[in-house]
C-alpha cells in the first residue's frame, strides 16, 4: 500500500535491538521536571512464551530499565515469512488494534502498546497484559459458569462489538480464545476484553462486501461455512460476528455447541424451528437467554439482531446502566486537496 493508515504511523516505536533486549528510544515531556523534551531509553527481555500459532507467537517481556508506569507486556512476533504477501493484512490488523485502544474503548479491547519491527523484517505487536489469560482456558479449568456471569461477559463483548461495528469494522473471530480476562469474581466482578484483531476488517462503504474466508470454524455463521470461493456473494462479516457470540454465549452457558453435527445446523436452515435448545434447558436457562443467543443465531444474516438492537435485547439491556447513548458517526469530512 501506498500509504499506511496515520494510525498506525504514529504508533511506531523508535527500536533497537541488542542480543536479547529491545530497546526503545523516547522523547517525552516531563511535567514534574518542568522538563519540555527529554529523552529516554525503556529496555525489556523476553522471559516466557505465553503462546504460539500458525501467524507467530507471543511472548511476556517484563522491562528492566527505563519504564514508566508499565512493567510487563505481551508481544506478538509475526515472522517475515508470515509477512509475505500479508502485509496489507497486517497494518489492517495495526489500525484496528490503535484505534480501539483510544481511552474511550480501552475498556473493551486489550490496549495497543506500539509495534516494531527489526533487520530481519520481523514485526512486533506489544499489548497489554493481563495474566488470568483467556476465557477458553477458563472454561476449561472451571465447572460450568452460571447464567448471571454469562450474561455480564456477553454483554462485555458485545458493547466492544458494538464500537467496532459503528466505527466500521468488524471483528470475524469472535471466540472465548479472543476474550482475555482483565479481573474476575470471586475477588472482582467479571472484567473482559477483546483481542487478536489479526483477520479484523474495516468494510468500507456498504456493510456488505466480498471477501476471503476466515475464521474459527466452529463459531462461522453458515454463510462463511457454505461460502463458494468462486460465489460473488456478499458476506455481511457484522453479521457473522453476532453468530459467533451466540455461539460463544451458548457454549458459556452449557460447555456445548448450538449445533451438535453439522446435519443439526443444515436441518435448522431448513427449518428453523428446529433450533436445538435441549442443553440450555437442561441447564435452566432462562427464555431471555434463549431468545438471545436465538436471536443472534437467525440462518439470514438481515434477520439477525445487529450489535446496536442486540444491546436493547431483555437479556443485556440492564446492565448498560447509566451507558449514554452514542450517536452514530458522522458523515467524514473529504480531504481538501
Amino acid at each position: 500500500m501506498s500509504r499506511w493508515p496515520d494510525l498506525v504511523r504514529d504508533t511506531r516505536l523508535s527500536t533497537t535491538i541488542e542480543d536479547d533486549v529491545t530497546i526503545h528510544h523516547h522523547e517525552d515531556s516531563d511535567d514534574e521536571n518542568n522538563a519540555r523534551s527529554t529523552w529516554r531509553e525503556e529496555r525489556w527481555k523476553a522471559t516466557v512464551r505465553l503462546g504460539h500459532g500458525g501467524c507467530g507467537s507471543v511472548w511476556l517481556q517484563e522491562c528492566v530499565e527505563g519504564g514508566r508506569g508499565i512493567d510487563k507486556r505481551a508481544v506478538k512476533i509475526i515472522p517475515r515469512m508470515s509477512l509475505k504477501d500479508k502485509k496489507d493484512n497486517y497494518v489492517s490488523e495495526l489500525e484496528a488494534i490503535a484505534k480501539f485502544s483510544q481511552k474511550r474503548y480501552s475498556k473493551c479491547f486489550v490496549k495497543f502498546l506500539g509495534w516494531y519491527d527489526d533487520d530481519a523484517s520481523n514485526l512486533y505487536i506489544a499489548m497489554e497484559y493481563l495474566p488470568l489469560g483467556d476465557l477458553q482456558k477458563y472454561m476449561d479449568k472451571h465447572r460450568l459458569i452460571d447464567e448471571t456471569n454469562v450474561r455480564e461477559i456477553s454483554f462485555q463483548v458485545l458493547e466492544g462489538l458494538s464500537y467496532m461495528h459503528r466505527e466500521g469494522f468488524a471483528h470475524r473471530d469472535i471466540k472465548p480464545d479472543n476474550v482475555l480476562i482483565r479481573s474476575q469474581p470471586p475477588m472482582n466482578n467479571w472484567w473482559v476484553k477483546i483481542s487478536d484483531f489479526g483477520i479484523s476488517k474495516r468494510v468500507e462503504g456498504s456493510i456488505k462486501v466480498v471477501s476471503s474466508i476466515k475464521g474459527t470454524i466452529p463459531y462461522m455463521a453458515p454463510e462463511l461455512l457454505f461460502h463458494e470461493p468462486s460465489s460473488s456473494n456478499q458476506i455481511n462479516h457484522q453479521a457473522a460476528d453476532m453468530w459467533a457470540l451466540g455461539e460463544m454465549a451458548c457454549r458459556l452457558l452449557t460447555k456445548t455447541a448450538v449445533f451438535p453435527t453439522h446435519n443439526a445446523l443444515v436441518s435448522y436452515l431448513v427449518n428453523t424451528d428446529l433450533f436445538p435448545t435441549d442443553n440450555l434447558t437442561k441447564r435452566d436457562a432462562s427464555s431471555n437467554a434463549v431468545s438471545f443467543i436465538r436471536s443472534l443465531m437467525e440462518p439470514h444474516p438481515d434477520k439477525r439482531l445487529t450489535s446496536d438492537t442486540a444491546m436493547e435485547h431483555p437479556w443485556v439491556a440492564p446492565l448498560q446502566g447509566h451507558r449514554p447513548q452514542v450517536s452514530k458517526p458522522l458523515i467524514p469530512i473529504p480531504f481538501l486537496l
